[in-house]
């Protein structure tokens, strides 16, 4: 039976008290807060992403196209986040890098690819809807550092190729250490998007 982000939102709403109290949140290298929430490995994962409001935590260098191999759907839950796609195609604009993991980070490394890219895809994603990311799709995520942001995601059709992310042509490979976020500030700010987006709901039906 295929999983459905709305799926994952009950589920969410439902096991709140123990995901908040068992769950350690993460800085992601391309500067959110991430948690996983559930994950059935021939199946699907699903994460929370939160952006705080004045704080990020990027890797260094700060580059934020990349692909995934999976297919990801997003719902806002609060917030808004701009959503860009783009069209590669071989050029001299941008290296490629791809990404592997160890335990407790990851790390870029160069490839000997390069390529142009194009924008297919431009758009303000606003609290309450949903978008997706093809797997393999060049695409980045935008919120303004002033600003907050909640989504959850929803990864589906996973493949065994290695995610991708462009880059300028430096050193041969970058390191990330992904450290923990403050628990209680994290849950806090996943709850009261939850309760606002209930509330909006409930408005929407009135």
């Amino acid at each position: 039976m295929k999983t459905e982000i709305s799926d994952m939102l009950g589920f969410l709403r439902e096991n709140f008290g123990s995901l908040s109290a068992n769950l350690v949140p993460l800085w992601h290298p391309l500067g959110f807060v991430s948690c996983v929430i559930d994950e059935v490995s021939s199946s699907h994962i699903a994460r929370v992403h939160y952006w705080p409001e004045g704080e990020r935590r990027v890797k260094n260098p700060d580059w934020p196209i990349h692909t995934h191999t999976y297919r990801l759907e997003s719902l806002v839950l609060a917030g808004a986040v701009r959503d860009l796609q783009y069209r590669v195609q071989p050029g001299t604009e941008w290296c490629e890098y791809s990404v592997s993991y160890y335990s407790g980070g990851s790390e870029i490394v160069r490839t000997p690819n390069e390529v142009d890219t194009f924008a297919e895809v431009d758009e303000l994603r606003r609290s309450g809807s949903r978008y997706e990311v093809p797997r393999g799709v060049y695409h980045q995520t935008l919120v303004p550092h002033e600003q907050s942001a909640v989504t959850l995601v929803l990864l589906t059709d996973h493949s065994s190729d290695a995610p991708k992310v462009l880059g300028s042509k430096l050193a041969e490979r970058y390191p990330y250490d992904r450290i923990s976020f403050d628990r209680e500030r994290f849950w806090g700010a996943i709850k009261e998007a939850l309760e606002n987006q209930l509330t909006n709901a409930g408005r929407g039906r009135s």
